[in-house]
């Protein structure tokens, strides 16, 4: 739940973000998430519209340029979203999982199930740490 209800949009109540529900401005000022506005949005020839959920005004632009290439971004709202975590932050949390779960079992030395699943996890392991690298 929003502290503030600016900071959501009103057609799908979610919160806006800095990276899929970006908030962008209609020409009539009112703001919407970028995925809102995708699926408002009608194509009619070579012009796109959008018609405001709230005051009806249609805003038109360019079919052949991209929403996000014509419609200006709240940076009144954009500058109250909270920022979110860093590729390198997140990696940083899926190691921290993975140590957290790190068995401190002797590895079994037998076939069957238990060393089936062993290979299983240290697969996904390996697979934890390739992210890491990226």
């Amino acid at each position: 739940m929003c502290i503030d209800d600016k900071l959501q949009c009103i057609v799908c109540c979610y919160e806006y973000s800095r990276s899929s529900r970006v908030p962008r401005v209609l020409h009539c000022k009112h703001t919407f998430c970028a995925i809102c506005l995708e699926r408002l949005s009608k194509l009619q020839g070579a012009i796109c519209t959008i018609t405001c959920p709230l005051c009806r005004w249609i805003t038109c632009t360019d079919a052949s340029l991209p929403l996000p290439g014509v419609l200006w971004i709240n940076t009144e709202i954009w500058d109250q979203i909270v920022k979110e975590p860093q590729k390198d932050e997140l990696v940083k949390d899926l190691i921290d999982a993975k140590n957290l779960f790190k068995s401190n079992l002797p590895v079994p030395r037998h076939s069957g199930f238990m060393s089936t699943m062993h290979k299983l996890f240290t697969c996904v392991s390996l697979q934890g740490q390739e992210m890491g690298s990226c």
